[in-house]
C-alpha cells in the first residue's frame, strides 16, 4: 500500500487546478423546436457551476445565437443574467431561409473552453413565404439511410494483447443517429473471434482478447448497407479496466496489466473518482499477479457521471471510462389545472377537453425528494404539440446530468433517465463507453500547470474587449491607455491599460441596444496607435444539425393551417407581439458620480463663445495659453490652487485631449458642465480634477471627431419583449380571430414557501393537443421537468 501523502498530493494537485479553472455550464429552455419564419423564439437560460450544478453567478452575461448549415450567425444576442438566470428571444424575420439550425449559448469565459461545452440545440425554420416550402420537403421521408461509420471504443482506452477486454461500438448514419446492426469480428485468416449485435440506438459491446501478431476486422450488417471496418490495434504492454454494473450498492473495477519484466515488485495502482471535477475516491492498492480490484459505493458519488481513471506507480492516467448514477435527487413539479367550467383542480392530461378561448388557472406545486415543499424558479412553454411540433426530448435534467458531460449529440437524451431498468441501464453504459469523454487534460495536472485564459469573466457587467496596434508596424505597442465612449444621457466612459500583446479590457456596464461606440487613444500623444473593437461572439464552429427533411410530407395541410395562423396573428396583433417591457431604472449619474461643482449654463446670461463661459462662470476652470494652445486647468479644492496637469475633458463622455478644440464647442449645444476639483483616478488614467461638458442631446454637440477615432453601432444588452396572451373574461368579446399556437411563455415563475404558483392561461380558437413543460430548479441546485398536455376543442 502506497503511503497516504502521495494519495494527498494527487487530491491537491486535482483541487488546485480545478480551482484555476473553474467551469460554468448553461441549459437553455427554448419554448419549442420549430418554428415559422415571422414567429418569435423566447427561452430561458439557466447558468450553474459545473460542479455542484448549483446556480452560478459567476457571469453576468451569455451570448446566444442562431447558427446555419454554413456555420454563419443568423440571429445574436447578449442576454443579462442575474443570480444564474435570464431569458430573451429572436424575432424570426420573414427573410430567413428555411432549414435546420443549432441554437447555442455561452459566456465569455466559457470560451476558454471547448465549444463542446456550448449548450447547443437543433432547431428548425420554414419559410412558408417561400414558394418550394410548402410543396416539397428538401429531402423526403425515409425509414432507413445508407450507414455513416461504425466506430470501436476499448473499454479503459486501448486493447492490450493477451488481455480480455470489453469492446463497444456504435453505429451511426449520415445524420449521425445510431441504427441497428450485427455482425463478426475475424483475424487476418478471417477467423471468427466474436460476434455482436446492437441494442438500443445503434450501440452495444462484446470481448475480445487479442493475440499477438494479429489483426482484426468487423464486418457489419445494416439494415441498408455492408460494413467492413478495422479495430483497434492491440499494444503489448499496457492496462485494461472493466466496471461490473451495480450489485447492490457497489461498484467493481477490476485492473489488469500485461506482464513486465522489468516492473518493480511493489507495483501499485490508483483509482481516482470524482464527479465532474470533484473528488469522490481515490484508492491506490498493490498490483498482485499484475491485477487487482476496486471497489466503491455508489452512495459517495453524486447523481449523473462520473469519471473512474487509473493510474500507474508514476501517477500517469492509463485508463480511463465514465459510468453514469440516474438522478435520484431532483425537485418534483406537479401541474394542475382549473378551467372556468369545470371549477375543479384537476391534473393536466387530455381527458378533460377545454373549450376555445376559455380562462385556466395552471396550479403549479415543488416538492423534494422527500415530498416537502420548496421553492423553486422555473420556465413554463404551453405550446400546440402535432406531428409538426414534437414535444423536445432534452430537459434540464437530462442535459445537465448526461448530456452536457458528452461530446456529440445523443439519441433521445430522456430515455436514459425516463425509468430506471435492465434495458435503459444496459443503454446507459453503451452510451459511457461509446461517447464518453474527459474535459481534463492530466498532464496539465500533474505538472501543476497553470492555465492560460483568453477571455475574462463578465463577473457584473460588459466588458467590451478591443486590440491596441501601430498602424505602421502592425504590431502591439507599448502599453498605453485606450479609451471607450458611448455618448447619450446618461453616457459611459471606460478606460484601459493595454496588455504587451495589445488587448484592453473595456468594463462598460450594462447598457440596452444598439449604441454608437467611439474608441480612440491619446490624439496628441499616441497618434500612431489604432483600436480596433474584437467581436465579442465566438467564431468557434458548432457541431453540424442534421440533414433531415425540414418537416413530414403527411403534415403539408399541418402547415398550412399553421402559416395562415401565423400570418393572421401578425397582421392583427403585431403592437401587442412586439412590446418592449420598461428597461430597468439605470445610474443616471456619470462615471465620477455626483459632481461637486455643476453649472447649468440655463441659469446664466448666454455667451456665444465657449472661452466666455469658462472665464465668466465657471470659476473653479481656467483656460490658459501657451504657444498659442489652450490648456485648461481646474482648481484644487484641497489647497485652493490651480493644478499644474492638465484635468479629463470630457464632452458627453468622449474624451478631449486638445484644449482648443473644446473651447471650439458651440455653448448654445451645451446644456451643463460639471466639474470634479480634485486628483481623479479612474482604471489605468489619472487626472488633475475633470471638466465634463454636457450637451442637450447626448450627441457630441456637434464636436468634430479626430479622424484616428474609432466609431462603430455596437449591441448592448436585449432588452426584455412582453409575450402576449390576449385576456378573455365573461360577457368580453372579441371578433379578432385568435390562432395561437404559442399559449403562453413564463420565463421567470418562482414559487413560494409552500412550493405553490398559480399562472393564468387562455386558450385560442385553435382546436388539438397543448403541452404544458415545466423545468427549473431550486437555489440549492435540484433540478426538475414535468410534461403534461391538455385538449382544446368543443366543449
Amino acid at each position: 500500500m502506497l503511503a497516504q501523502p502521495e494519495k494527498d498530493s494527487l487530491q491537491a494537485s486535482f483541487i488546485r487546478y480545478q480551482s484555476q479553472a473553474p467551469r460554468e455550464k448553461l441549459f437553455v429552455h427554448v419554448d419549442k423546436t420549430f418554428y415559422l419564419a415571422g414567429e418569435t423564439l423566447w427561452f430561458k437560460i439557466y447558468a450553474v457551476d459545473a460542479s455542484s450544478d448549483i446556480p452560478d453567478s459567476l457571469s453576468a452575461v451569455s451570448y446566444v445565437e442562431l447558427i446555419d448549415r454554413d456555420q454563419k450567425a443568423v440571429l445574436q444576442e447578449k442576454v443579462q443574467l442575474r443570480n444564474g438566470k435570464g431569458d430573451g428571444y429572436f424575432r424570426i424575420a420573414p427573410s430567413i431561409r428555411s432549414g435546420h439550425y443549432i441554437f447555442r449559448a455561452y459566456t465569455n469565459w466559457m470560451k476558454n473552453f471547448s465549444p463542446d461545452g456550448y449548450y447547443q440545440q437543433n432547431v428548425t425554420i420554414l419559410n412558408t413565404l417561400s414558394e418550394n416550402t410548402v410543396s416539397e420537403p428538401p429531402i423526403p421521408d425515409s425509414p432507413h439511410h445508407v450507414a455513416g461509420n461504425i466506430q470501436f471504443f476499448p473499454e479503459g482506452g486501448n486493447l492490450v494483447n493477451g488481455l480480455t477486454s470489453i469492446v463497444a461500438f456504435k453505429a451511426v448514419n449520415p445524420t449521425g443517429k445510431g441504427i441497428p446492426c450485427h455482425g463478426v469480428v475475424v483475424n487476418q485468416h478471417q477467423d471468427t473471434v466474436a460476434s455482436f449485435h446492437s441494442n438500443r440506438f445503434g450501440m452495444g459491446t462484446f470481448p475480445l482478447t487479442p493475440v499477438k501478431g494479429n489483426t482484426y476486422y468487423a464486418h457489419v450488417e445494416t439494415p441498408s448497407s455492408t460494413l467492413t471496418e478495422k479495430l483497434p490495434t492491440a499494444y503489448d504492454q499496457g492496462y485494461v479496466m472493466h466496471l461490473d454494473q451495480p450489485i447492490g450498492n457497489n461498484l467493481d473495477i477490476t485492473v489488469t496489466t500485461s506482464s513486465v519484466p522489468s516492473a518493480p515488485a511493489n507495483s501499485v495502482a490508483y483509482l481516482f473518482v470524482h464527479t465532474r471535477g470533484r473528488v469522490k475516491f481515490i484508492r491506490v492498492n498493490q498490483l498482485k499477479n499484475n491485477a487487482t480490484s476496486f471497489q466503491v459505493n455508489i452512495d459517495s458519488l453524486d447523481d449523473g457521471i462520473s469519471h473512474f481513471t487509473i493510474l500507474n506507480s508514476e501517477r500517469l492516467p492509463v485508463c480511463e471510462r465514465l459510468w453514469c448514477k440516474p438522478p435520484r435527487q431532483q425537485v418534483h413539479i406537479a401541474v394542475n389545472i382549473t378551467g372556468r367550467d369545470t371549477g375543479n383542480i384537476l391534473p393536466a392530461t387530455p381527458s378533460f377537453t377545454y373549450g376555445p378561448r376559455e380562462k385556466l388557472t395552471v396550479h403549479l406545486t415543488t416538492t423534494d425528494p422527500s415530498g416537502h415543499p420548496v421553492p423553486a424558479n422555473l420556465s413554463l412553454s404551453v405550446f400546440l404539440h402535432d406531428s409538426l411540433q414534437p414535444i423536445p426530448g432534452e430537459n434540464i435534467l437530462n442535459y445537465l446530468l448526461l448530456t452536457s458531460d458528452l461530446k456529440g449529440k445523443i439519441d433521445s437524451p430522456d430515455y436514459y433517465f425516463a425509468s430506471v431498468n435492465p434495458a435503459t441501464t444496459e443503454a446507459l453504459d453503451d452510451l459511457m463507453l461509446t461517447q464518453g469523454w474527459t474535459r481534463f487534460r492530466w498532464e496539465d495536472i500533474l505538472q501543476n500547470k497553470k492555465p492560460y485564459f483568453e477571455f475574462r469573466p463578465e463577473t457584473n457587467a460588459l466588458v467590451i474587449s478591443a486590440k491596441m496596434m501601430d498602424k505602421h508596424t502592425n504590431l502591439p505597442p507599448p502599453p498605453a491607455i485606450g479609451y471607450l465612449s458611448i455618448p447619450g444621457k446618461p453616457f459611459i466612459f471606460s478606460s484601459a491599460l493595454s496588455n504587451p500583446d495589445g488587448t484592453l479590457y473595456f468594463n462598460v456596464g450594462n447598457f440596452y441596444g444598439n449604441k454608437e461606440i467611439i474608441a480612440q487613444t491619446n490624439s496628441l500623444t499616441d497618434s500612431n496607435y489604432r483600436i480596433d473593437i474584437a467581436n465579442p461572439f465566438s467564431d468557434r464552429p458548432s457541431w453540424q444539425p442534421p440533414a433531415d427533411s425540414l418537416f413530414p410530407s403527411r403534415a403539408r395541410s399541418q402547415l398550412l393551417d399553421r402559416s395562415i395562423s401565423v400570418q393572421v396573428e401578425n397582421a392583427y396583433r403585431a403592437a401587442e407581439k412586439h412590446h418592449l417591457l420598461p428597461l430597468p431604472p439605470g445610474d443616471t449619474t456619470g462615471f465620477y458620480g455626483h459632481a461637486d461643482l455643476s453649472y447649468s449654463l440655463d441659469d446664466y446670461t448666454r455667451f456665444v463663445t465657449m472661452d466666455e463661459v469658462i472665464r465668466e462662470f465657471v470659476n473653479d476652470v481656467r483656460v490658459r495659453r501657451n504657444s498659442g494652445r489652450a490648456y485648461f486647468r481646474v482648481m484644487n479644492s484641497l489647497f485652493n490652487i490651480f493644478f499644474d496637469d492638465d484635468p479629463l475633458l470630457l464632452i458627453d463622455g468622449f474624451p478631449v485631449f486638445d484644449g482648443d478644440k473644446m473651447i471650439g464647442v458651440n455653448p448654445l449645444k451645451i446644456e451643463k458642465i460639471d466639474v470634479v476639483p480634485h486628483r481623479y483616478f479612474f482604471g489605468p488614467s489619472i487626472s488633475d480634477g475633470i471638466v465634463s461638458f454636457l450637451s442637450y442631446d447626448g450627441d457630441l454637440g456637434g464636436y468634430h471627431l479626430d479622424p484616428s477615432a474609432l466609431v462603430i453601432q455596437y449591441n448592448g444588452l436585449q432588452q426584455h419583449q412582453e409575450f402576449y396572451s390576449p385576456v378573455y373574461e365573461p360577457g368580453v368579446r372579441s371578433t379578432i380571430p385568435d390562432l395561437r399556437n404559442q399559449l403562453l411563455w413564463s420565463p421567470e415563475i418562482e414559487t413560494d414557501s409552500a412550493g405553490k404558483k398559480q399562472l393564468l392561461l387562455y386558450t385560442s380558437d385553435l382546436k388539438g393537443k397543448f403541452a404544458l413543460v415545466v423545468q427549473g430548479m431550486t437555489p440549492e441546485g435540484l433540478v426538475g421537468y414535468s410534461i403534461s398536455t391538455i385538449s382544446v376543442g368543443h366543449p
